[in-house]
């Protein structure tokens, strides 16, 4: 059996997602605040990528739609929560509807009523990363009745339903829910992804070595990138979060990064059973502790951004146990054939 098992994390480290994932999340905001909130326009700027990405950052937050339901529910908590409370049991009982259309027709009666001055006073001046973190320190997770986010699409998860309908585009969305999409029918975000390697850097890391991919993506959204890009070939293994969701079913127990059940698995299905080093290729904090959970060695991948920016993000993976951090492929790629080198030896 050749070389390593170098596994990577999708988003961020194989797949450029600063203008998908991170900007859908941004967007899913933006558009729940108006459309189903009410806020007619939501001052530019309030809700910047870099406030995502700071977020996420924070840990806990692997999964996109859990980033997304947390900044909203935030900012529903601070800024609409105290001036509605006789909206509440309004929302309440229409999401006992559990199906968005419905949903939405009832909320065209309410949300009118709802009084989002304080919310729109502060759009702009407002830190969101700093709001989550003082929501999340005084009142616990316990979700805003104004978070419209139970069930699954087409059975009342209006935060899901904007995020996928952003994500996917109205084609794309209407093929795998069956529905056409309510709140945009535009190109998908997903198609401004780029492949961050080359094909020749994973092309060469693949002939000394098994690759294997562990992402928090849906096994479609997965596959639909790994097609896109002509990966298949490369890599001996996929674990998406439709494996974590279904073991989680079976286990009644929280199983996403940080915990280490994804990485667990796809050395199982990789079939990977030499002494040598495992490798987990990340870029955020739950990365690096799922990695050391798992007992593999933990690789931080740093990918765009300022000097600042950059050192910072270094700096977080290495307190998380990055053993190494890169800012380039090619500098894996080198560390990995020094690494076969070493073996031989």
């Amino acid at each position: 059996m050749k070389g390593f098992l170098i596994i990577f994390d999708m988003d961020g480290v194989l797949v450029d997602v600063g203008g998908s994932y991170r900007e859908v999340v941004r967007r899913t905001v933006e558009l729940y605040l108006r459309d189903v909130i009410g806020l007619h326009k939501p001052r530019d700027g309030f809700l910047s990528l870099a406030d995502v990405d700071s977020v996420k950052k924070s840990g806990g937050l692997n999964n996109d739609w859990d980033l997304t339901y947390t900044i909203l529910n935030c900012i529903l908590k601070h800024y609409i929560d105290p001036y509605n409370i006789h909206n509440a049991d309004c929302f309440s009982e229409i999401a006992v509807r559990g199906e968005e259309r419905l949903m939405m027709e009832e909320l065209r009666r309410v949300k009118s009523s709802l009084e989002t001055r304080a919310l729109v006073q502060h759009l702009g001046s407002m830190s969101v990363p700093q709001l989550c973190a003082q929501v999340a320190a005084s009142t616990g997770p316990t979700p805003s009745p104004f978070l419209l986010k139970g069930g699954d699409v087409k059975s009342g998860n209006v935060v899901k339903r904007i995020f996928q309908e952003l994500y996917l585009g109205a084609s794309l969305f209407r093929e795998i829910y069956g529905e056409m999409p309510i709140f945009f029918k535009e190109e998908g975000l997903m198609n401004q992804e780029k492949l961050i390697p080359s094909h020749s850097q994973l092309t060469a890391l693949s002939r000394s070595h098994m690759l294997s991919i562990a992402t928090g993506r849906p096994a479609k959204e997965a596959e639909h990138a790994i097609n896109h890009f002509g990966l298949g070939k490369l890599f001996r293994a996929v674990v998406t979060e439709d494996d974590v969701v279904a073991a989680e079913g079976e286990s009644k127990t929280p199983l996403r990064k940080p915990h280490p059940f994804s990485i667990h698995l796809c050395i199982q299905r990789s079939g990977y059973t030499e002494e040598a080093r495992v490798y987990y290729v990340g870029d955020m904090p739950d990365d690096m502790r799922a990695s050391l959970a798992a007992g593999v060695e933990p690789i931080g991948f740093v990918h765009g951004g300022r000097k600042p920016e950059k050192s910072a993000h270094e700096e977080l993976l290495r307190e998380n146990g990055a053993a190494r951090v890169f800012f380039d492929f090619d500098a894996l790629v080198r560390y990995f054939g020094g690494q076969s080198s070493a073996r031989e030896m």
